[in-house]
């Protein structure tokens, strides 16, 4: 399968490039721009997670240090 040429303008600048290599620096540059912001909402919604995981594990053990202290 021939390289098809294709004209990229970027900033001003004019180039012929081809298909596959537009292509691949096109998705180079997607990934680029969306893993951090993904990987920041992981880190959001892991630390939310976190914080009601440790307020259910509070919870828990005050619960069961009340009831223990109603069987006496």
């Amino acid at each position: 399968m021939p390289a098809q040429p294709m004209d990229v303008s970027y900033f001003g600048d004019r180039g012929h490039v081809p298909l596959r290599v537009a292509l691949l620096l096109a998705e180079v540059a997607g990934i680029l721009l969306t893993a951090p912001a993904g990987s920041a909402r992981i880190m959001q919604l892991r630390a939310t997670a976190r914080t009601y995981r440790r307020a259910h594990h509070r919870a828990v053990k005050a619960e069961a240090k009340d009831s223990s202290k109603a069987r006496r």
